[in-house]
């Protein structure tokens, strides 16, 4: 249909991982999906770019086109089964995407990230998040969508990620037309477990408890991360309205937010997404 939205998809996991091809299923039934996503995992690569990296030509590790003050940089790619695998990042095919296919897409999606994205502290490093914010930077409107996978044992496949791929869809085809990314410039979406039952949605803000701890112990410096090990036991300090709190009641989290990493929270918002969600 020639009314259907152009859908850039991309993510963090890599073009093989089952969540982004659970997306591509279900957003190609209601969109025109180009895919343009890492050729491997590039997890927590934040808001990397490849840019000047991708050559070692000069001795400082610069591409010889920037060395020659041409600011240029490649990203190299192959040809894809759902379209395009890029050996870059995921900030790297949101721009390349966003300024580079033709036509341009009226929406880019990130994801399913496998894990869930939660609190204010995870923008900044997550490359799910990272490539929804850079193409919001783009003025591209822009949805990071993932899905908490604690507790799931073996690898996941595609069909674990329906419901995640249901909500895409939703949010794809119900946003058009309401104004929403007048007011907001990207959305981050966590869908509970696919084990759990669904329990609606609630608009949320990115939680700003965080607690990462550290020690040295025999003579080697560990990292332990405390939120993620109370969550692990279903038992997290966050307050009601926050998005960490949300998912572990089972509803799916919608923070709608703007750059670089505002939360907005208004009345037209939360109107608008109840009537879509």
């Amino acid at each position: 249909m020639d009314d259907q939205p152009e859908i850039l998809l991309t993510n963090d996991d890599g073009i093989d991982a089952p969540g982004i091809r659970a997306l591509y299923d279900a957003l190609s039934a209601v969109a025109s999906v180009t895919v343009i996503a890492p050729d491997r995992n590039q997890s927590a690569v934040g808001r990397s770019l490849s840019y000047g990296r991708t050559s070692s030509d000069t001795d400082d590790g610069l591409s010889t086109s920037m060395a020659d003050g041409m600011f240029t940089s490649p990203v190299p790619h192959v040809d894809h089964e759902i379209g395009y695998a890029v050996d870059g990042t995921p900030c790297d095919c949101a721009i390349v995407g966003v300024n580079a296919l033709d036509p341009e897409p009226d929406l880019v999606i990130s994801g399913c990230n496998e894990g869930a994205n939660l609190g204010a502290y995870v923008f900044s490093r997550s490359g799910t998040v990272s490539a929804a914010m850079e193409a919001a930077f783009l003025d591209t409107p822009s949805i990071a969508i993932s899905m908490d996978t604690l507790g799931l044992e073996g690898d996941l496949e595609p069909a674990q990620f329906e419901r995640a791929g249901e909500i895409a869809a939703t949010l794809a085809t119900g946003v058009p037309g309401t104004g929403l990314f007048d007011r907001v410039d990207y959305l981050n979406v966590n869908v509970p477990r696919p084990d759990l039952e669904p329990n609606g949605f609630e608009l949320t803000r990115p939680t700003e408890v965080y607690e990462m701890d550290a020690t040295f112990e025999n003579g080697q410096f560990q990292l332990t991360n405390r939120l993620w090990q109370q969550m692990a036991n279903r038992d997290i300090p966050d307050p009601e309205d926050t998005d960490r709190h949300a998912l572990l009641e089972g509803t799916v989290s919608v923070s709608p937010m703007t750059v670089p990493y505002d939360v907005v929270e208004t009345e037209p918002v939360r109107n608008i997404l109840e009537e879509i969600l």
